[in-house]
């Protein structure tokens, strides 16, 4: 939803700040006043086109800020590329100087322009002046329709682009083994490394052991020195009485008094525990010492293994496992290089059998959508008529293509014509912006649950009606309102009395120079506002009485349309 826009130097505007409210948002104001230009604001800051004529006479360059809160949840992956999570409030700014250098900021982070667009469309729709860009782009259609289908064909598109998925795969390793060039000199750069590899026989552990056994004889001399000594202490008498010799005697005056003296068995039995233990290390630390002895020839054996193996690691991987796990995928790119022509063979089976399957899918979503099109027609006709068009014609043309697609082999497209007499014709071709919004709130009303994007805005939708279709035509932007913000602007009466918000952009003019200022409306402004509307500049207690009988009865049908949708 936007919250606020804050914009100085643009157009007509110098500098000014406005806050937006939830549901339908009207924005009224005598012709030239500056409605469009806030409008262009929003479109300027999300990426829109610039020229020079938006910067404010005079300045060199103009910025607008818009704040939004973080609804849809299509926009977190965006969103997290420039490592903005659990936030809940979303800020873009965009700068522009008249020499047309753009700085472009999303919650203070710099980001180029197209990016921004990708943010654009997950958050806020323009319609009007030709903006209904999802509209008119005709492959955006089959998501209106599969949007619109919803869990009945999800099921379907979920398995074909599961298929999908695994055909790529398959056609890119065809592509691989097919269009490689240069493949007898890549068969020979594999055959080489496999070879250096294989005649290294490294073995996982091998330098781990390497390195004990290095740090054992590098220090040989050192450790034999401590074993002796160690062995001398504990069990050679000809370094004077050892550990285990007055162990013993302990051991043997202790029994000669065990009978006189009870208390003292523990203490013996403990200490010819302890002496038996000393045996034990003293035989091991004798056995450990014969083994240690310094062998240069060893010692160099062992350094060039261990430097070798530094080679290979810096060659092919960190470790002996990654280099080991390197050499099975070279041993498989090899085999499959040498014997290419029967795994494409295989490949290609295997590629027609997955294809057979997603012909199966695809056409199960192709009747799918086919008899779905028919209501999706039915109901954007009603809509249609209800605000107005009732003699337009819509048909859903859904045409099987030779090639798939990222879903199915259908191309959808959405053809109207306005008038009676008129051939279908494809959207972008509809002239009147009028008429193009109203198609937009159509659709709108029809996918009011499915559509994920927060905030709409309404340009030029009140062109060519008035009376009870113009009253229709708000109570449908209202229906919209009530599960996402609506910004219109408008001159009906009709269609601003159904206002949550409603805000009046005027202009001034000091110091020969103009500008535009907006400001919310109190109930009784807007009372007096809808006045205008109704019989202009001239108030009278009955003008006034009949706008304010306006509202109240607006305010009865949004009650009822709220109930509605609730229901």
């Amino acid at each position: 939803m936007l919250l606020q826009l804050n914009i100085k130097n643009f157009a007509l505007i110098q500098d000014l700040s406005v806050e937006f409210g939830k549901g339908f948002n009207i924005l009224s104001g005598e012709t030239g006043a500056g409605k469009s230009i806030l409008i262009d604001t929003i479109d300027y800051v999300l990426g829109g086109k610039f020229s020079k004529e938006l910067i404010r006479y005079g300045e060199n360059k103009t910025f607008v800020e818009a704040i939004f809160t973080i609804e849809n949840e299509d926009i977190l992956p965006l969103l997290k590329e420039l490592e903005i999570e659990d936030e809940d409030i979303l800020i873009i700014s965009r700068e522009t100087t008249l020499h047309g250098k753009s700085i472009v900021k999303v919650n203070g982070k710099s980001v180029v322009l197209s990016y921004i667009r990708k943010l654009r469309e997950k958050i806020l729709d323009i319609h009007g002046q030709h903006q209904n860009q999802n509209l008119l782009n005709k492959a955006s259609h089959i998501y209106y329709l599969d949007d619109f289908i919803g869990d009945k064909i999800n099921k379907y598109l979920n398995e074909f682009e599961a298929l999908r998925n695994e055909q790529g795969e398959i056609i890119n390793k065809i592509k691989s083994l097919n269009g490689n060039t240069d493949r007898e000199k890549l068969i020979d750069y594999l055959k080489f490394q496999i070879d250096d590899i294989e005649k290294a026989n490294l073995k996982i552990g091998e330098e781990e052991q390497l390195n004990e056994e290095f740090n054992i004889l590098n220090n040989a001399e050192k450790i034999s020195l401590a074993l002796n000594k160690s062995y001398a202490i504990l069990d050679n008498s000809n370094e004077g009485i050892s550990v285990i010799e007055g162990l013993s005697k302990v051991v043997n005056e202790l029994s000669s008094i065990e009978k006189h003296f009870e208390k003292i068995k523990e203490k013996k039995d403990r200490v010819e525990e302890t002496l038996y233990v000393l045996e034990d290390i003293s035989r091991e630390i004798r056995d450990l010492s014969s083994e240690i002895y310094y062998d240069e020839f060893e010692l160099e054996k062992i350094n060039s293994r261990i430097y070798e193996i530094s080679l290979y690691k810096k060659k092919y991987g960190e470790s002996i496992e990654v280099i080991l796990n390197y050499l099975d995928k070279l041993k498989t790119q090899y085999d499959e290089l040498i014997n290419s022509e029967e795994v494409i063979r295989k490949l290609e089976i295997q590629k027609d059998k997955i294809e057979e399957k997603m012909k199966v899918a695809a056409l199960k979503i192709h009747h799918i959508r086919v008899e779905n099109a028919l209501l999706l027609e039915e109901k954007i006709k009603y809509e249609l008529s209800y605000i107005g068009m009732d003699k337009a014609d819509i048909k859903i043309f859904i045409e099987q293509k030779e090639e798939f697609n990222e879903r199915g082999f259908d191309e959808v497209s959405f053809m109207i014509s306005t008038n009676p007499g008129e051939p279908l014709k494809s959207l972008e071709k509809v002239v009147s912006g009028g008429e193009l919004s109203r198609i937009m709130l159509a659709l709108k009303c029809v996918f009011i649950d499915k559509d994920k994007i927060p905030t709409l805005i309404f340009d030029e939708i009140d062109t060519g009606i008035s009376g009870s279709i113009a009253k229709r035509v708000g109570e449908k932007m209202y229906e919209v309102a009530t599960k996402h913000q609506v910004l219109c602007i408008t001159h009906l009466p009709q269609i601003a009395a159904l206002s949550d918000c409603h805000y009046f952009v005027s202009k001034k003019i000091e110091n020969n120079k103009t500008f535009t200022q907006i400001k919310i409306l109190t109930k009784e402004e807007k009372i007096n506002e809808i006045a205008k509307m109704t019989s202009g500049d001239e108030l009278s207690n009955v003008t006034i009485e009949n706008a304010s009988e306006m509202v109240k009865f607006a305010t009865i049908k949004k009650e009822e349309i709220s109930n509605s949708i609730q229901i």
